[in-house]
């Protein structure tokens, strides 16, 4: 009797104890993980890959920038990158000795993972896309098998079509929907959703030819987080200036109220701002029309309209919500900005909800080329193309009332 209580309490104080640890270690910010990624994040501490900020933040919103995704991946595949002999000056201007990232820079040059861009530079602080993302992690991790899933977006022709296939067919994708949105920036919550996803098929690792989980590759499910000796809180996470096409949804402060008879109204502006060293060449700019109940709003009944920065372009709101802006095609120089206004109006001969309540406009996604040229002076001069990173420091335009 003796022996049972005096495991019983044994047990007890080792449970409190792995409880404790755990919580130790939870981030400071755990109530902004979306629910998705809670699983995935708790893979990706545990493993020391993304351990945080100095300040016990993880900052799953936070954009992933080319750098941070570099040592994510070194991490994963545990590759000692940090005392890294190769010379990355050798082969980027921008990526000098002794910052975090050098190392990982060098040897994803190394081992084929990264070319950087046609001017010699690799633009550590410039936003990661998803279509960036996935050759990254199609090239770190060798991945063969393809499978097409169908996006309208990815024709089989464009440079990052293959990568998105391999994570396909590798069941690397999270969303199930016919867009892939390539332009789309990635957050510290995707890439930890991946990276939990790579970790947990050990044909992925290196560590089993098939992804089966065997008796011998499961593992005990109350883990305790374990600091490494040379853990260093302020490197885990990095803030850094951005290189990218910057867009800021600048709203109008005033109560906006939308009736039947309005005329078009403005709901504020969209400000694209180009941080690059190379011109831009803006393609498309997606929206999201949203109302706060299922009950508000058109059956198809708004009408959109997009104006300034040299084109004028209508679109009637889909039920769907979504207004795709194409063909805009305009030239942005480095360090120049354009300013669009977002118009709306209510299509009277339509038909509509007849409840009374808000909605609201948000920039979605944006396309745009990179291009460089030999003489930055000469903008009618062609150069290399290659897909624009793109942030949003803001996406919402003024909520509006709509009275029917």
């Amino acid at each position: 009797m003796k022996k049972i209580l005096y495991f019983a309490i044994l047990n007890i104080l080792f449970s409190g104890f792995i409880f404790s640890v755990q919580a130790l270690f939870r981030f400071e910010d755990d109530n902004k993980i979306p629910q998705w990624a809670w699983d995935a994040v708790e893979t990706v501490r545990e493993r020391n890959i993304m351990t945080g900020f100095g300040d016990r933040t993880f900052r799953p919103e936070k954009l992933l920038s080319r750098a941070e995704a570099l040592v994510i991946l070194l991490r994963t595949k545990d590759i000692d990158f940090e005392n890294s002999a190769r010379n990355p000056e050798l082969v980027f201007s921008d990526v000098p000795r002794g910052e975090w990232f050098s190392g990982a820079v060098a040897e994803a040059v190394e081992r084929g993972w990264i070319q950087g861009f046609p001017d010699g530079t690799f633009r550590p602080a410039a936003t990661v896309n998803r279509a960036e993302w996935a050759t990254m992690v199609s090239r770190a991790f060798e991945l063969e098998r393809e499978q097409n899933p169908g996006y309208v977006d990815v024709p089989s022709q464009v440079w990052f079509a293959e990568p998105i296939f391999h994570l396909a067919a590798n069941e690397l994708l999270r969303e199930k929907s016919p867009y892939f949105e390539p332009s789309t920036p990635v957050s510290r919550a995707d890439a930890a959703w991946v990276i939990a996803e790579v970790t947990a098929k050990p044909r992925l690792m290196g560590e089993s030819a098939t992804n089966e989980f065997s008796p011998g590759n499961l593992r005990d499910a109350r883990r305790v987080a374990i600091k490494p000796r040379d853990f260093n809180p302020n490197k885990q996470g990095y803030d850094i200036a951005r290189e990218e096409l910057s867009i800021t949804a600048v709203p109008r402060e005033e109560e906006i109220i939308i009736t039947p008879e309005s005329d078009w109204v403005d709901l504020g502006a969209l400000r694209v701002t180009n941080k690059l060293e190379d011109r831009v060449q803006l393609h498309s700019l997606e929206f999201k029309l949203r109302f706060e109940r299922s009950n508000v709003g058109p059956a198809s009944v708004f009408q959109f309209h997009l104006r300034g920065g040299g084109i004028s372009q209508q679109k009637d709101v889909s039920r769907t919500g979504n207004i795709f802006i194409s063909g805009i095609d305009i030239i942005i120089l480095p360090g120049e900005d354009r300013v669009f206004r977002i118009l709306v109006k209510v299509d009277s001969e339509k038909n509509y909800y007849s409840n009374i309540g808000m909605g609201t406009i948000s920039a979605f996604t944006a396309d745009g080329s990179m291009i460089s040229t030999f003489n930055r002076e000469n903008t009618d001069r062609d150069g290399g193309y290659r897909n624009a990173p793109v942030g949003f420091e803001s996406r919402d335009l003024a909520s509006f009332r709509f009275e029917p």
